[in-house]
């Protein structure tokens, strides 16, 4: 089981309706991509400083998985789309379970 994490700093003029959008687009990122075998996303808390600004954690169950995941139109379009524009830093991590 292969895990991905992902966390974005936004940037500071990204319109408010952003995080909606992010979480909009991932709905349609799970719906779309068979391989996800978990997937779970939302904005930061604010319950400490210096925290990124929103977070994804995806599950697979192999490495050939998450490189599918990784190509898929609909996750490139994601990107692309409604990612891209309004981000800052991007740091990723992938790790076994």
């Amino acid at each position: 089981m292969i895990r991905h994490v992902a966390l974005f700093t936004l940037d500071a003029d990204a319109p408010a309706a952003t995080t909606r959008s992010l979480e909009d687009g991932l709905a349609e990122v799970e719906r779309s991509i068979d391989e996800i075998s978990a997937y779970s996303y939302g904005a930061d808390l604010g319950l400490r400083a210096g925290c990124y600004d929103f977070g994804v954690v995806a599950d697979f169950a192999s490495a050939e998985d998450f490189q599918r995941y990784v190509d898929h139109p609909v996750h490139q379009d994601f990107i692309r789309e409604r990612l891209t524009p309004v981000l800052q830093d991007r740091v990723s991590i992938q790790f076994e379970l």
